[in-house]
């Protein structure tokens, strides 16, 4: 069974087994072993191994909105963020700005101890290892962490950001960026997120009895503006062109038979191990490769692999190509990655439709992004 199979089968059992007490227990974290209040589909969604479209169209033929309005929401939320931070951003450069004077806090006693699961705090220790272990955290416990790590161990949300990106299967730039900012008082401005002892205790599995945690520290500020940049959705002209599949956007060729002249994966892995990425994630993402690469090899007859500028370079001297198209690439490590190479190459992005139609929604918060929802749904479904 490869991925994409593994996805739709989950994507199936949970519809028609647990779909229906999401909203009632997706808070709870029973850890590890007793996952299925969640619908364990976000490492798939976040590489589009299955996308978002199918997922709310699967959970739509089940059940009635409003029986599941919760999930579609949760859904959303990353479709959301991901709008949000393409129409900023500054917010991430920023960010990327922000890790490299942060570097040499790294060394610190305070952050070793955080990442490696040696602080005085039992319920935090526990998260970090098993982040570490399975690449997954329960959503609350993300926002628990998070919470520790900024409020009571008094670390600067970048790295915890950072350590978060590199070490989650699902981790996606915008969704964790913005996350994170969320939980220290800077994305809703004023308004942080603080974890208590009765809030943990009441959600996990397992009971902390001794929890001395800041539940009343303040939200953190900043005094840089983030202004609004207009949204760009390249023209696409295929005339001698070459595709460049990848993993952020995994089931593209199957959703849309465009036709092309030449086709090549587009592989990210040395970059982003570069960026001191796990291995786990690393061998993850080397795993959809193998398998658009097998796709391209039995489909279009292809086993070009593009990792860097000077492979991309050859391949359009050789195939005298004029258009190089690509699926959508957000804001992140692959994109900055990719902005280098434009400077070079012209590169088109191809986004799909239900990106274009949904991002524009996302220019306040998430409250005005979710009274737009029936309107994509009549889109959508």
């Amino acid at each position: 069974m490869n991925l994409r199979e593994q996805g739709i089968a989950k994507l199936k059992e949970f519809s028609e087994n647990h779909l229906s007490n999401y909203a009632k227990s997706r808070n709870f974290d029973y850890g590890p072993s007793k996952r299925d209040n969640v619908s364990n589909l976000s490492k798939y969604i976040t590489h589009r191994i299955i996308d978002e479209q199918e997922v709310i169209q699967t959970a739509h033929s089940k059940f009635a909105y409003i029986k599941i309005e919760k999930f579609i929401q949760e859904v959303f939320w990353r479709t959301y963020w991901k709008g949000w931070l393409e129409m900023r951003p500054r917010v991430w450069t920023t960010y990327i700005e922000d890790l490299k004077q942060l570097e040499k806090q790294k060394d610190s006693v305070e952050y070793q101890q955080a990442i490696s699961g040696k602080t005085s705090i039992e319920c935090f220790n526990d998260w970090a290892n098993e982040l570490i272990k399975y690449n997954y955290l329960h959503n609350h416990a993300r926002m628990w962490f998070a919470s520790i790590w900024i409020f009571t161990l008094k670390l600067p949300w970048q790295l915890g950001a950072d350590f978060f990106l590199k070490h989650l299967l699902d981790g996606d730039a915008a969704s964790n960026t913005l996350s994170w900012r969320w939980v220290a008082g800077l994305q809703t401005k004023g308004k942080n997120y603080l974890a208590t002892k009765f809030n943990i205790n009441t959600f996990s599995a397992k009971k902390y009895e001794v929890l001395k945690l800041n539940d009343q520290a303040s939200p953190l500020f900043e005094t840089t503006s983030f202004e609004i940049q207009p949204l760009h959705f390249d023209k696409v002209e295929n005339e001698n062109s070459l595709f460049l599949l990848h993993n952020l956007d995994s089931n593209f060729l199957q959703k849309f038979q465009n036709k092309y002249n030449h086709f090549a994966l587009l592989d990210f892995n040395s970059i982003l191990e570069s960026k001191n990425y796990s291995k786990q994630v690393l061998d993850f993402k080397s795993s959809i490769n193998e398998e658009l690469i097998d796709q391209l090899k039995s489909n279009f007859n292809s086993d070009l692999v593009v990792k860097n500028k000077e492979d991309l370079l050859k391949i359009v001297k050789d195939k005298n190509i004029k258009n190089i198209i690509t699926p959508y690439i957000n804001c992140g490590y692959e994109n900055d990655f990719m902005n280098e190479i434009k400077k070079k190459i012209k590169i088109t992005y191809l986004a799909r439709d239900y990106d274009q139609f949904c991002y524009p929604f996302a220019t306040k918060g998430f409250f005005g992004f979710k009274e737009q929802i029936p309107k994509i749904l009549s889109k959508i479904l």
